[in-house]
């Protein structure tokens, strides 16, 4: 039986025999886009990193040598910058943005900026340069605070709590407006669940890489808001999810809004730590019961990304942390606290 892998390459393959396709990946070299990249180039694509490099470089060097990788240093607000990265490009999977409520709240402006008027030049110079399909990554913390007794889907109204979410869901908008109704082009929104695992461009500000590296480091773990949701997802499989969305149906993907993760990763965060405990590290003290500033809490609904896409999660939350603990049993990374791993 042929690997998934396998079925996409044919679908590549058919559909375009003349030369290899090539995707444009905007936050290349962040957490989810090296990801994304590394994805795409063992699929056989030819992929153009564009990134502003705000964390450093080390990402690139994973890539840089790879006969189908190309790197650009470049601001998504700059549209000569944008529109001339955008030649010779298929597909295009927008990503580059300031992530997280910390880093926006640190520099709103900027937040503001990069997220909604720099995603309106990477649409408005995909229009110009004839993208066949783009894919613009938003955010599950768009729905802020819901009624947990019921899973939010699409249609679901926002509600968010932070400039962050604010920010996406403008830039959604935007991103539909500068679009419009364009038929030679497929585009769709992702609304990601809350990523997690090793990355090429490791960041430890995210909660469970946050919570196994003081459970490992303090030997005891405090969680706040110990009932609030959150959808998890392997930040690997943002790129698998993407590449299924390139090689769909038109009809599938054009003018839509995808939650992005699977139902089986929506958890309590009380729940993280007991894993980590009960599969890692049974001598781990959890102390439960602070209050969290934090109040945002929604369980999602996935279904329609699983049936339109036929996207599933490829890896669970008890294996992505076995993966984090090898991170500090071979040392790999000895300096958690250092800045290039937060965002903030």
């Amino acid at each position: 039986m042929a690997t998934h892998a396998n079925t996409l390459m044919a679908k590549i393959n058919s559909d375009s025999d003349e030369k290899t396709q090539t995707v444009l990946i905007t936050g290349g070299a962040g957490y989810i886009g090296s990801w994304v990249t590394q994805r795409f180039l063992g699929l056989g694509y030819k992929v153009v990193v564009f990134d502003k490099l705000l964390f450093g470089s080390r990402p690139v060097l994973s890539f840089l040598g790879h006969p189908n990788y190309k790197f650009i240093q470049g601001d998504i607000r700059n549209p000569a910058e944008i529109d001339a990265a955008m030649k010779g490009v298929d597909h295009v999977a927008h990503l580059a943005a300031i992530v997280g409520e910390a880093a926006c709240n640190k520099d709103p402006d900027a937040a503001k900026s990069i997220n909604m008027d720099g995603t309106a030049q990477v649409a408005r110079a995909a229009k110009k340069n004839n993208i066949r399909r783009m894919i613009c990554f938003s955010t599950c913390s768009s729905y802020g605070v819901q009624d947990t007794s019921q899973m939010a889907t699409e249609e679901t109204p926002t509600n968010p709590v932070s400039l962050y979410a604010e920010s996406k869901i403008f830039a959604e908008k935007i991103f539909f407006d500068e679009i419009g109704s364009n038929n030679d082009m497929a585009c769709a929104v992702f609304r990601p669940s809350t990523v997690h695992g090793a990355s090429p461009r490791m960041r430890f500000d995210l909660m469970v890489n946050h919570f196994v590296k003081d459970a490992i480091y303090k030997k005891k773990l405090g969680i706040s808001g110990t009932e609030m949701w959150r959808p998890l997802m392997w930040v690997g499989d943002a790129g698998k999810a993407i590449a299924l969305a390139f090689n769909a149906d038109t009809t599938a993907i054009r003018n839509q809004v995808f939650n992005l993760g699977g139902v089986e990763g929506n958890y309590r965060k009380r729940e993280i730590g007991e894993i980590i405990k009960q599969k890692y590290m049974p001598e781990l003290q959890l102390d439960f019961g602070f209050s969290d500033p934090d109040v945002r809490s929604y369980r999602v609904d996935f279904t329609k990304i699983n049936k339109h896409l036929g996207f599933t999660l490829s890896k669970d939350l008890d294996q992505a942390i076995g993966d984090l603990f090898q991170l500090f049993k071979y040392e790999i990374i000895t300096d958690p606290a250092n800045p290039v791993y937060h965002n903030a």
